[in-house]
C-alpha cells in the first residue's frame, strides 16, 4: 500500500534519465517546467506523472503532467467529493479486470515519478514512519494508470499508483508495496502492446532501501 510519498529531483535529472533509455521527456512549448520538490504527497494533492505524447508509440516521447492523486474513473459523472472509493492504489492482482481500472490499464498507462515513498508500523499512537528509497538511484518511477472524467465539477484528470505484494525488502514493513519499475522496463510499462503484467511484482532483495524518517533529512537532490 502507498499512501504518502515524495518528488524531489529536479526535471532536468528526470530529461536525463529518460534520455538515457532513448525516450525524450517532452515540453509543451519546449520550455522545462518548474516542478516543486515535495516532500509529502499525499491522496487528492497534484502530482507529476509521464505519459506517451503518442500512446500507440511510446518511444515518441513523454510529457509532463500534473494530475489528482486518487483516481476518478472515466465513467463517473457526479460531484468529486461524492466518489468514495479509495482509488488511490490499484492492485496489481486485478488491476486488468476490475472495473475502475481495467479501461486505464489497457488504454492509460503512466508513470508516476518519486524520490522515495513512506510506510507506518507499530499501535496506534505510537507509530514509526520509515521512508524507502531506491537503492543506488535518486530517483525513480511507480508503475501507474491514469484517467479523465467528465465530473459535475468539470474534467478532472487522476491518476493512481499500482502494489504488489511486499518483497523481501519491505515485507517486514507491510504486506504490500508500490511496483517499483526499473529504468529499462519503463517503455516497456507504456508499450500498450504488452501485457504488462509480468512487470507488477516487487523487486529482488536489495532493490530498495527503508530508514527511520526521522533520520532522514528532507533536502531536495
Amino acid at each position: 500500500m502507498c499512501n504518502r510519498y515524495g518528488y524531489q529531483a529536479p526535471v532536468s535529472r528526470l530529461a536525463d534519465a529518460f534520455s538515457e533509455i532513448r525516450i525524450p521527456l517532452v515540453f509543451e512549448g519546449g520550455a522545462v517546467p518548474n516542478v516543486e520538490p515535495r516532500e509529502h504527497i499525499r491522496p487528492t494533492n497534484s502530482a507529476p506523472i509521464l505519459r506517451p505524447v503518442d500512446p500507440a508509440q511510446p518511444s515518441a516521447g513523454v510529457e509532463l503532467a500534473e494530475l489528482r492523486w486518487w483516481l476518478i474513473p472515466f465513467f463517473y459523472k457526479g460531484a468529486v467529493k461524492d466518489w468514495k472509493a479509495m482509488c488511490t492504489n490499484a492492485r496489481a492482482e486485478t488491476v486488468a479486470t476490475t472495473a475502475t481500472f481495467r479501461e486505464p490499464f489497457k488504454r492509460r498507462r503512466c508513470l508516476v515519478p518519486a524520490t522515495h515513498y513512506f510506510e507506518w508500523t507499530g499501535d496506534k499512537g505510537a507509530k514509526t514512519m520509515w521512508r524507502f528509497t531506491r537503492a543506488g538511484a535518486d530517483l525513480f518511477c511507480f508503475a501507474g494508470l491514469w484517467d479523465r472524467a467528465h465530473t459535475a465539477d468539470g474534467v478532472v484528470e487522476s491518476f493512481t499508483i499500482v502494489t504488489c505484494a511486499a518483497g523481501p525488502d519491505a515485507a517486514a514493513y507491510h504486506t504490500r508495496q508500490p511496483v517499483v519499475l526499473d529504468p529499462g522496463q519503463w517503455g516497456q510499462w507504456l508499450d500498450l502492446g504488452q501485457d504488462g503484467r509480468a512487470l507488477l511484482h516487487a523487486g529482488p532483495a536489495g532493490a530498495i532501501e527503508a530508514r527511520r524518517a526521522d533520520e532522514t533529512p528532507a533536502t531536495a537532490i
